[in-house]
């Protein structure tokens, strides 16, 4: 049984649940200042189905970004081969918080699917930087090879 109580004091609205199957997801909403618009300091998710949700949109935010970095790289936007160690850095960053941070809240099947795309975007960024340390001599220009 679920047990809510909300408390209004002047313009803030506070709450409590009592049902507490797993631990909460905690987290700070960002702060929007406009009427009607109830500020809330700290929130706790205890859905799981919610927190996944919540955790998936955070993800896909970060991944975004990793992908503009993807899209620069492999455009040859990067001078030289600077590149490669910066969208590799990113991606170890982005498994990082997937493992420390999100893997107590996220279901198994959701991180497996974020883990495998991060895996092939490593691959391919290290297959692209091996042709272009294998094409960087005098026999072949790297952008010939291109596909």
């Amino acid at each position: 049984m679920s047990k809510y109580k909300l408390y209004r004091r002047k313009k803030t609205l506070k709450g409590v649940v009592s049902y507490r199957k797993q631990p909460p997801y905690v987290f700070n909403p960002a702060y929007r200042r406009a009427k009607g618009i109830i500020d809330v300091s700290k929130l706790s998710v205890y859905n799981s189905k919610m927190i996944d949700n919540i955790l998936e949109r955070k993800y896909i935010r970060r991944y975004k970004n990793l992908l503009k970095l993807l899209y620069l790289l492999f455009n040859d936007q990067f001078p030289g081969e600077s590149g490669f160690p910066i969208v590799l850095d990113e991606s170890d960053r982005l498994r990082a918080i997937l493992l420390n941070k999100y893997h107590k809240y996220l279901s198994a099947h959701k991180e497996a699917k974020f883990l495998k795309e991060l895996d092939y975007i490593d691959s391919e960024v290290k297959m692209k930087y091996l042709e272009y340390k294998m094409f960087s001599n005098d026999y072949m220009s790297y952008n010939d090879y291109r596909r």
